[in-house]
C-alpha cells in the first residue's frame, strides 16, 4: 500500500515538474536554453567519476532532455558576461526544473551568482586532442613553473575540454591556484587564442536601466508584422552556425550574451516564418563579430601528450601593482643611504664580471639598523625592484620552529632557492629575533640557527655562487646581534637608517602627498616639516592618512548626501588637516615616554624676562637661527641649570619652554631613575638619552637633579649607586658619543650639592638664577591672578605688591587663593574678593625662604655667574 502511495507521489512530483518546466519539445533548432543558476548539491556527485567531479553541473532529467544533453557528456555554458566554460552534465534526483547547479568555483569563473541565468547547449562538434596548451599564472604563483607542476596538471586535466580565455582552479599541496588558458593548439594545426574581453551584459533585465534600449531593440528586431499573425512571434528558422576556425575568419557566430538575451526575453515555443534572429543580427551592420563558441564547433581536450607551457603575465590588478611597486624614487628622506646602497649593491649585481676579472670579492651582506618605521624594509623592496632581482623575505620570528632541525632546514632551503634564481636578494627582517647573542641564548635552537646562518653566509663566496646573491638584514637592535655576524665577510657594511631631518621630512611629505589631492603651499609644507620633530617615515605616512580622513569627514559633514563623483572632486587635504593629524599621531619613539605637556605659555609666567631670554637663547635660537650660529662658530649649549628658592616657578618655566618651543619634551624625576638592582639605574639613564636622540631635537628635563647628581666627594651623602648614575650622566652629556640636538634642562634648589663635573661648560653650560620675584614681577603675577578671579575694584594692586616683599611666586599665588577662601568662609554666595580678605590672607601666609638660603644663592652666584656658551 505504501509503495503504491510513494509511486503515485513520485509520479505527481514529476508531473508538477513538467508543468512548471513547460514544453521543452518545442525548442528551436539551435538547441540551447536559458537556465537559472543555483548552488551545487555536494552529495549528488558521489557516483560521478573522480577525474571530472570539479567540472560537474547538476540538472534534473527533464531539464537534460530539454537541452538534449547526455549523462556524463560535455555541455557548453555561456554566462551573460560573455564567459564560456565546458562542463559535464550530471543528473540529480529531486533537482528543480529550469535550474542548473554550479559549484562555487565555477560560479566565480563564469561571473554568475545564484539566481542569474546562463545558456546551456550540448557539444555536438568534434572533440580533438590538444597538441599544445599555453597557460597563464598569477604573479604570486610564478614559482610553480616547474616540471612537477606540469605533470600534475596533465593528470588533473586529463580529457578535460578547455577554451581559450577560460580559467580553472587547482589545489597543489594545499595551495589553491587560479590558472587562465591563454591559447591552445589542436592536432589539426588550428590555434585558438584568448578573445578580447566582451562587452558586459546586464546580469538581470530589470537590474539596470541602461539595458532598456538594448532590450527594446531586440524586441523590435523579433517582431513579425505579418497581418495573418495575431501576436508578434519569434522567427523559427534558426540554422546552426558554422564553427569558427582559423580557416574561416569571416564566420561571425552569435555571441553568448546575444543568445542569452534573445532566449530570456522571448517564449521558446513561439514561431514565425522568415529570417532567423541570429541571421538578422549577423547581417546587421552594427553587430561586431564575437569570439563566443557554439556547441557544434570543434573543441580540444587535454591528453597525456599535450605540451604545457606558462606565460608570466600580471593578473587583473597588475597595473595597480606596477604603480604601487616600491622604487628609489618613492623613498623620501633617505637620499644619502640610497646613494651608498646603490654604490655597494647595484654594481656587484648588475656587473658581476667586473668584480670577477679584477678579483674583487662582492659584498655578501649589508645590515640596516635604525628605529622602527624609518624605511629599512622599504629599502629592501626597492633594491629588489630596481635591480630586477628575486626577493626572498625571511621574517625572524616566523621561521622559528619547535621541531628539532626544522628552522635550519628552512634556512638552507631558502638559500638554495636563492642560489638557483640569481641575481637574488635574501632580506631578513627582525634579524635580532633570529640571531641573538649566543652567550645569552635561552635554548639550543637559537645557537643552532646562528651557526647555520654563519655557515650559509660563508658559502655565498664559494665557487657555486656567481656573486649575484646578497643578504640584507634589518634590525632596530644591532647590539643584540651575535658579534660573529657583524664581521667583514658576512655583513660587510652596516648602514644606519635614522630619524629624518627637517629636509628629509619635507621630502617624505612631498612623496606622500604626490598622489593626494591637496591645496597645501610649499611654505606651509616646509613649516609642517620643521615642527614635526622626531617623526619617522611611518609616522608621516600615518599623518597624511589621518589628514585625508579629516578632509573626507569635513566634506561629508558639510554635504551629507553628496554623490561619490562630486565627493572625489571636493575632498582636498589642507594644511589645517595635517596640523590636526599631527596632534593625534605622535612620534613612534615618544609613545612610550609621551607626556601631556600643559598648555603653559610665556605670558602665563609673570615677569622674569631675563630668565626667559636666556632660555630662548639656549633652546630656541639654535633651531630658528642655525645659520647665524654656524656663521659665528657658536656651539649651542648642551645643558641649562635653573636654580633658586623654592616656589620661584622653575618647573613652570620648563613647562612654558616645552610648550612654546614645540620640541619633544621628556620629563625625568631624579629619584625615579634610582633602582636597588645593580646596573638598572645606569640603564635607565642610557635609555632616557637614547629616546631623546631618537626624537631629536628634544628637551630632557631633570627636576630635583640634586637627588641624582650628588657630589662624589661627599662620602656621607654619596653611595655606590649614585656614583655610577652620575658617571653615566656625565658620559651621556659629554662623552665619546656626541649629544646632538638634545638640550638638558635641570632644576634644583641646592646647586651647592651637585657634583662639580656636571656644572662645567660642555655639560651644563648655562647656570641661570631664578630669584625671588621683584615688585614688577609680583605686580604681573597679581594681574594674572586677578584676570581669573572676581576681585572688588576697591582692592589696591600696589598695596598688595608692597605687602608681599620677599614672597616667592608660589606664595603670591597662595595669597590670592587664600583670600578667595576667606571670602567663601565669610559668605558662601560671595561674588567679590575684597581688601579685608587679602589682609586676612597676608596675615596667614608669610614668606618662608630663610635668609641663610638667600645668602647661599648670592654667594653661589658670585662664584659661578650665569655661565656662557662654549
Amino acid at each position: 500500500m505504501s509503495s503504491k502511495k510513494n509511486k503515485g507521489k513520485g509520479k505527481k512530483s514529476q508531473d508538477e515538474e513538467n508543468i512548471s518546466f513547460g514544453s521543452l519539445s518545442d525548442l528551436d533548432s539551435s538547441g540551447f536554453l536559458g537556465l537559472c543558476v543555483t548552488d551545487f548539491i555536494e552529495k549528488a556527485e558521489e557516483k560521478a567519476p573522480k577525474r571530472c567531479r570539479s567540472t560537474l553541473v547538476q540538472m534534473s532529467l527533464n531539464t537534460m532532455k530539454g537541452v538534449t544533453a547526455c549523462i556524463g557528456r560535455p555541455v557548453l555554458i555561456s554566462s551573460p558576461t560573455g564567459r564560456q566554460e565546458v562542463c559535464i552534465a550530471w543528473p540529480a534526483a529531486q533537482f528543480p526544473g529550469r535550474k542548473i547547479g554550479l559549484m562555487t568555483d565555477m560560479q566565480c569563473i563564469l561571473g554568475v551568482k545564484p539566481g542569474d541565468a546562463v545558456i546551456v547547449e550540448p557539444i555536438t562538434g568534434a572533440v580533438l586532442h590538444a597538441e599544445e596548451l599555453q597557460l597563464s599564472l598569477r604573479k604570486e604563483d610564478e614559482s610553480l613553473d616547474t616540471e612537477d607542476f606540469r605533470s600534475f596538471l596533465l593528470q588533473s586535466l586529463d580529457s578535460r575540454i578547455l577554451l581559450p580565455g577560460s580559467s580553472f582552479f587547482v589545489s597543489y599541496f594545499g595551495r589553491k591556484c587560479e590558472i587562465s588558458v591563454t591559447s591552445l593548439k589542436g592536432v589539426d594545426g588550428v590555434t585558438l587564442s584568448s578573445p578580447s574581453p566582451p562587452l558586459p551584459a546586464p546580469s538581470h533585465p530589470d537590474s539596470d536601466s541602461d539595458a532598456a534600449p538594448l532590450d527594446l531593440s531586440l524586441h523590435l528586431a523579433q517582431l513579425n508584422l505579418n497581418p495573418s499573425c495575431s501576436t508578434p512571434n519569434r522567427s523559427s528558422s534558426s540554422a546552426p552556425l558554422a564553427p569558427v576556425t582559423a580557416h574561416t575568419p569571416d564566420a561571425t557566430p552569435s555571441s553568448p550574451s546575444t543568445r542569452f538575451l534573445s532566449d530570456s526575453t522571448v517564449s521558446p515555443n513561439s514561431e514565425t516564418p522568415g529570417q532567423s534572429m541570429h541571421e538578422s543580427h549577423r547581417d546587421s551592420k552594427s553587430q561586431t563579430p564575437s569570439a563566443g563558441r557554439n556547441g557544434n564547433d570543434t573543441f580540444y581536450s587535454v591528453c597525456s601528450s599535450t605540451k604545457i607551457s606558462f606565460t608570466h603575465t600580471q593578473d587583473s590588478e597588475g597595473e595597480d601593482q606596477e604603480r604601487s611597486k616600491v622604487t628609489y624614487g618613492k623613498i623620501g628622506g633617505l637620499s644619502d643611504q640610497l646613494q651608498v646602497i646603490r654604490e655597494t649593491i647595484e654594481l656587484p649585481l648588475k656587473h658581476p664580471e667586473i668584480f670577477k676579472n679584477y678579483g674583487i670579492p662582492p659584498p655578501r651582506g649589508i645590515l640596516l639598523y635604525g628605529p622602527p618605521g624609518t624605511g629599512k624594509t622599504m629599502i629592501g623592496r626597492a633594491i629588489a625592484n630596481e635591480v630586477g632581482a628575486h626577493m626572498f623575505v625571511i621574517n625572524g620570528p616566523e621561521i622559528m620552529s619547535k621541531f628539532y632541525g626544522e628552522t635550519e632546514a628552512r634556512l638552507r632551503q631558502i638559500f638554495a632557492e636563492a642560489a638557483q634564481r640569481q641575481p637574488a636578494i635574501i632580506f631578513i627582517d627582525e634579524l635580532d629575533a633570529l640571531c641573538p647573542k649566543r652567550e645569552g641564548a635561552q635554548n639550543e635552537v637559537e645557537k643552532r640557527v646562528v651557526a647555520s646562518l654563519l655557515m650559509l653566509m660563508d658559502g655565498i663566496g664559494s665557487e657555486s655562487h656567481s656573486g649575484s646573491l646578497l643578504v640584507l638584514g634589518a634590525t632596530n637592535r644591532p647590539d643584540a646581534l651575535d658579534p660573529a655576524l657583524r664581521r667583514p665577510g658576512r655583513f660587510d657594511q652596516e648602514l644606519e637608517v635614522g630619524v629624518p631631518s627637517a629636509q628629509g621630512r619635507l621630502d617624505i611629505l612631498h612623496k606622500q602627498l604626490h598622489s593626494v589631492p591637496h591645496n597645501i603651499t610649499a611654505e606651509e609644507l616646509q613649516e609642517l616639516a620643521d615642527v614635526a620633530h622626531g617623526y619617522v617615515g611611518a609616522d608621516l605616512a600615518a599623518v597624511c592618512k589621518e589628514a585625508g580622513l579629516h578632509a573626507l569627514r569635513r566634506v561629508l559633514l558639510s554635504a551629507p548626501g553628496i554623490a561619490d563623483k562630486d565627493l572625489m572632486d571636493r575632498v582636498k587635504v589642507t594644511a589645517s588637516d595635517l596640523r590636526l593629524a599631527m596632534t593625534q599621531v605622535k612620534p613612534s619613539a615618544m609613545r612610550e615616554v609621551a607626556i601631556d605637556v600643559p598648555k603653559v605659555c610665556w605670558s602665563d609666567v609673570g615677569g622674569m624676562e631675563d630668565v626667559k631670554l636666556k632660555l630662548k637663547q639656549a633652546v630656541e635660537w639654535p633651531l630658528k637661527h642655525a645659520e647665524a650660529f654656524s656663521r659665528l662658530a657658536i656651539t649651542p649649549p648642551k645643558g641649562v641649570l635653573l636654580y633658586g628658592p623654592p616656589g620661584c616657578s622653575k618647573t613652570m618655566i620648563a613647562k612654558a619652554l616645552a610648550n612654546e618651543s614645540k620640541l619633544n619634551f621628556i620629563a625625568v624625576k631624579g629619584p625615579e631613575l634610582l633602582s636597588k638592582y645593580v646596573g638598572e639605574s645606569e640603564r635607565a639613564v642610557r635609555e632616557v638619552f637614547r629616546k631623546a636622540r631618537a626624537v631629536a631635537p628634544s628637551i630632557v628635563f631633570f627636576d630635583e637633579i640634586d637627588a641624582l647628581a650628588v657630589e662624589r666627594s661627599s662620602s656621607s651623602r654619596s653611595t655606590g649607586v649614585a656614583d655610577r648614575v652620575l658617571a653615566q650622566l656625565l658620559t651621556e652629556m659629554d662623552g665619546i658619543e656626541q649629544l646632538k640636538d638634545v638640550t638638558v634642562l635641570a632644576a634644583t634648589n641646592r646647586p651647592d650639592m651637585i657634583d662639580k663635573a656636571l656644572m662645567r661648560p660642555g655639560r651644563l653650560d648655562r647656570i641661570v638664577y631664578v630669584p625671588l620675584p621683584d615688585a614688577a614681577t609680583r605686580r604681573e603675577i597679581f594681574s594674572l591672578q586677578f584676570h581669573k578671579m572676581p576681585v572688588h575694584p576697591s582692592v589696591d594692586l600696589e598695596y598688595l605688591v608692597t605687602q608681599t616683599e620677599r614672597y616667592s611666586g608660589a606664595e603670591v599665588t597662595a595669597v590670592c587663593r587664600e583670600a578667595a577662601l576667606f571670602a567663601l568662609q565669610e559668605d558662601i554666595k560671595a561674588e567679590h574678593i575684597t581688601v579685608s580678605h587679602f589682609e586676612s590672607a597676608l596675615a596667614v601666609i608669610k614668606p618662608r625662604v630663610p635668609d641663610s638660603l638667600l645668602r647661599l644663592y648670592a654667594d653661589y652666584q658670585r662664584q659661578h655667574g650665569s655661565g656662557s656658551f662654549c
